[in-house]
Formats: C-alpha cells, sequence, structure tokens
C-alpha cells in the first residue's frame, strides 16, 4: 500500500479513539486542576463513570448487554469528520461547565465520576451530531 493510502486508512480507523482520547484527557486534567491530583478513589471513580456511560450507551445501541454485532461502518467519511473538533473541543467546554458547576459543591470523588461520565456520553453524542452534518455537507 502507497504511504499516503496508509496514512488515509490509519487517520479513517484511529478517528473516533483519537478524538475520546482528547475528550478523557482533557476532561481529567481540568478536574486536576480544579481538585488536585486524585486519591487511587478518584482515579477508579472517573474510569467508573466513564464505564457506567459506556454500558448505558450500549444498553441504547443493543439489544443488550450480550447482544453480538458485527462492525458496520462503510459509509463514507468526509477527512473533516475526523477531526472532532465539536466532539471534542465543545465537550471539554461542557466538562468544564460541569467542573465548574460541581467544584463547590460535590466532593472529588463524585465530580471524577460525574465528569467520566459526561465526557462519555457527551462525546459519542456530539460525535453523532458530527456524522451527521458530515454526511450532509459531504
Amino acid at each position: 500500500m502507497a504511504p499516503r493510502d496508509r496514512l488515509r486508512a490509519n487517520l479513517l480507523a484511529e478517528g473516533r479513539a483519537y478524538g475520546y482520547t482528547l475528550t478523557v484527557w482533557g476532561a481529567g486534567a481540568m478536574l486536576i486542576h480544579a481538585y488536585g491530583v486524585p486519591s487511587p478513589a478518584g482515579v477508579f471513580a472517573f474510569v467508573g463513570g466513564a464505564l457506567a456511560a459506556m454500558t448505558a450507551l450500549a444498553l441504547v445501541a443493543f439489544d443488550g448487554l450480550f447482544d453480538t454485532q458485527t462492525a458496520r461502518d462503510a459509509y463514507e467519511r468526509q477527512a473533516a469528520s475526523i477531526v472532532h473538533v465539536a466532539a471534542a473541543l465543545g465537550n471539554l467546554a461542557a466538562s468544564y461547565a460541569v467542573i465548574w458547576a460541581a467544584t463547590p459543591a460535590l466532593p472529588a470523588h463524585w465530580a471524577f465520576s460525574l465528569v467520566g461520565f459526561q465526557a462519555t456520553v457527551g462525546y459519542n453524542v456530539l460525535l453523532l451530531c458530527e456524522d451527521g452534518v458530515a454526511r450532509v455537507v459531504g
């Protein structure tokens, strides 16, 4: 495969995970800024919130947690749809708003759990919006 073709395939394969990584890292960094370095309980709370969100999303998307699906992502995408400006940056703005509202009211472990949940759900919802816009514009 030619280098440009390989790069194109790599970017399409990495795009969604890359945006989620930016979202989770950014949200975690903002939490650390607001609350300090988390205890192990805070880390587990953040990951637990993200896992709870992924479970909730899976229950909405599938017929149950043990439903078997074949990955099908056959539709064509515009290159711009892998940048994730809305899904990553928009969701970070939402994370910031949650952290700003939670800081005086919630203990750290609750805030970490809430933002882990919000970042995961928010990213996936905004990703659906980005994909829809890319299909309409493209």
